[in-house]
Formats: structure tokens, C-alpha cells, sequence
């Protein structure tokens, strides 16, 4: 407990409402300052993906995390050959879906980042990258297997080097 304001001149009172409750936080000032929390959000266009971003918005402060959209445009390669005017389809597209991205998330500092290659291992190599906290996906639709979580998720799980959150549908 304090008992005067001389003590309390290294320190910040900060107050929030969070899931209809009051909090009084008491901060050091030295650790106000933290880093904030970086979180890859890889999306395929889909609105199935688009739910990532409301469930991010339900349990993270905007004030408390960076956001990396991220969107992946596979390409199949016949004989090493990239056809210019189907990159550039791609890329519009992929716009197209993180403009959207960032039109759900107004408010939030966002970054975006789009790519030509194999999902997962774009993600992966991302998330390594901009040494992000946290990965927020949603599963896939397919069948068999897959199904449970989808294989892009189930690599991405296996392999990141980061907390992953894999959303239902």
C-alpha cells in the first residue's frame, strides 16, 4: 500500500474495462512500455478465414498487439515458368483480401504481407522472421484427415517455433 504521492512518481495508474469488469492496473513506469504483442494472421480470402479477425478483436486489446496480415497465393510452376500476367492476377487478389483485412480491423495497427508459394511454409517462414508471438488461423474445410484441422494448420502447428491458435469454423 502507498501512502503518499511521493511514492508513487515511478509508477502509472491505468484503468480498463474488460469483459464487463473494472480492473485498476498500478504500472511501473520502467515496464510501461513493453513490447507490444506481434500476431501473424494468415488469410486466404475466404470468409471462413475472415473469422480469425473478429475472434482477435473479442480477446486483444488494440493497444496491445501488432498484427501481420498475411495472404499466400499459390502458384504451380510448369517447368519453372511464372506466366506474368497470372503474378499479377495474384497479386491483385491478394490486395483485394488484405485491404479487407484491414478494413475489419480499423483501428489496429496492422502491417500487411502477401506472397507467392506453398502456405505453410510461407507462414512459417514469416512468422520466424518478424519473430511473431503468436499465429491466429482458422482450419480448413477438406476432408479425410486434413478435415480435422486442415494440412496447412497441421503443418504450420508442427513446425512453428510460436504459440498457434487454430480457430473452428
Amino acid at each position: 500500500m502507498f501512502t503518499s504521492n511521493k511514492n508513487m512518481k515511478n509508477f502509472v495508474i491505468k484503468k480498463e474495462k474488460r469483459h464487463n469488469m473494472q480492473n485498476i492496473l498500478i504500472m511501473r513506469k520502467d515496464v510501461l512500455y513493453m513490447k507490444k504483442t506481434k500476431i501473424l494472421v494468415p488469410l486466404d480470402g475466404t470468409e471462413r478465414s475472415m473469422h480469425s479477425l473478429n475472434w482477435l478483436k473479442k480477446f486483444f486489446n488494440k493497444d496491445d498487439i501488432e498484427i501481420i496480415l498475411m495472404n499466400v497465393r499459390e502458384i504451380v510452376l510448369t517447368e519453372d515458368i511464372v506466366i506474368s500476367n497470372q503474378c499479377e492476377f495474384l497479386a491483385n487478389e491478394s490486395e483485394l483480401v488484405l485491404a479487407d483485412a484491414i478494413k475489419e480491423l480499423e483501428g489496429y495497427k496492422c502491417e500487411t504481407f502477401s506472397t507467392l508459394g506453398y502456405s505453410a511454409d510461407e507462414i512459417l517462414k514469416k512468422a520466424k522472421e518478424d519473430r511473431c508471438d503468436m499465429i491466429i488461423m482458422t482450419k480448413s474445410t477438406k476432408k479425410g484427415l486434413p478435415r480435422m484441422i486442415g494440412s496447412v494448420s497441421s503443418k504450420v502447428i508442427k513446425h512453428a517455433e510460436t504459440a498457434v491458435v487454430v480457430l473452428p469454423q
